[in-house]
């Protein structure tokens, strides 16, 4: 009887461990926060070209002052270009050729040297340190090119006019191009061009609108009573210069023309000489060619300053043949700069 007194206790117990609800776990979430920092990457400047620009543009190593060129510089930044502060390019004259960092002028000059800056800004900037007390240098900001600044690597692209006096590259001398990408970080990426040359410039100004000898007489000679003086020319160059005369022929009357007899023999009816010097002094003049040929009253000029040199000595003397028509004529004398390297 106890064995069957057992065996629905056994059942009972297997029924009330089946029955029993097991425990429903929810989902659970936790977080950290979490941060890194971008390192700055010192920028690259990769590479520098001068361009010229009219025409069909072309890189080129020989500038001429006035005319447009173009400096090229492609620079690269991981942070992108938009880390930039500037970038700047130093165009610089090197009178032994050699190029050294040390030769790198700090300010500009308008003879040796001009400093073109992009800087980043909103909107972004285009300067020219064109050197204290002014000058003809420029930087042409309306061509300049800016690259897109949210990648990392562009162009840009400075369009600049070298001035007037900027000199001129006599063997050994050269110029250079420093150009340096700079993000703020102290260590800025620079590159350069180098070995460049700079032509010869010159230009003139004639400040006397009108030379009158009046009244000469038939077979007067160059002398002091044929003098016209006080003649202001002004010389703007970058290099050495010769200053140049000439004449027009023939001068014109009403009742016929004076032909200019460069032998200054005159030994024609209705010719006529002149002599020219940049001085008062008859002994230093010379016979005065017939335009398009010059001749040279003066070989000795040097590079000028941007305001040029201005000489108020130039003087003419006029020689008439015998016979010579009564009447007044009339032409033009030439003054020319010439390279004079």
């Amino acid at each position: 009887m106890k064995a069957r007194t057992l065996v629905p206790i056994a059942v009972a117990l297997a029924l009330l461990v089946a029955l029993m609800p097991t425990a429903a776990l929810a989902l659970e979430e936790g977080s950290a926060s979490g941060s890194f920092t971008a390192a700055n990457v010192d920028p690259a400047a990769d590479a520098v070209a001068l361009w010229t620009t009219g025409g069909t543009p072309a890189e080129t190593t020989a500038m001429t002052p006035q005319v447009e060129y173009n400096v090229k510089v492609t620079v690269t930044d991981a942070n992108t270009l938009d880390d930039l502060s500037t970038v700047k390019v130093t165009i610089f004259y090197d009178a032994d050729g050699v190029y050294a960092p040390a030769d790198v002028p700090g300010v500009g000059n308008t003879q040796t040297a001009a400093i073109l800056t992009w800087t980043n800004a909103t909107p972004s900037t285009w300067t020219i340190d064109a050197i204290s007390g002014g000058g003809t240098w420029s930087i042409e900001d309306t061509n300049c090119v800016e690259p897109t600044l949210t990648g990392s690597s562009g162009t840009f692209e400075f369009h600049f006019k070298p001035g007037k006096v900027a000199t001129e590259t006599i063997a050994p001398a050269k110029w250079h191009i420093y150009a340096e990408a700079d993000d703020g970080g102290g260590n800025p990426g620079s590159n350069t061009k180098q070995n460049l040359t700079m032509n010869w410039y010159g230009e003139i100004t004639v400040n006397t609108a009108s030379v009158d000898w009046g009244s000469i007489a038939p077979g007067a000679n160059f002398a002091g009573s044929t003098k016209q003086t006080g003649i202001s020319v002004t010389y703007i160059a970058n290099g050495a210069y010769d200053e140049k005369v000439a004449a027009s022929s023939p001068w014109t009357g009403a009742s016929g023309n004076a032909t200019l007899d460069a032998t200054g023999t005159c030994a024609n009816a209705n010719e006529f000489a002149l002599k020219a010097d940049d001085t008062m002094g008859l002994a230093s003049a010379v016979l005065v060619t017939a335009s398009p040929t010059y001749v040279a009253i003066d070989v000795t000029g040097v590079q000028t300053a941007e305001a040029g040199d201005t000489v108020t000595t130039n003087t003419m003397w006029l020689k008439l043949a015998t016979p010579f028509t009564d009447d007044t004529y009339s032409g033009t004398s030439y003054y020319q700069i010439a390279d004079g390297s």
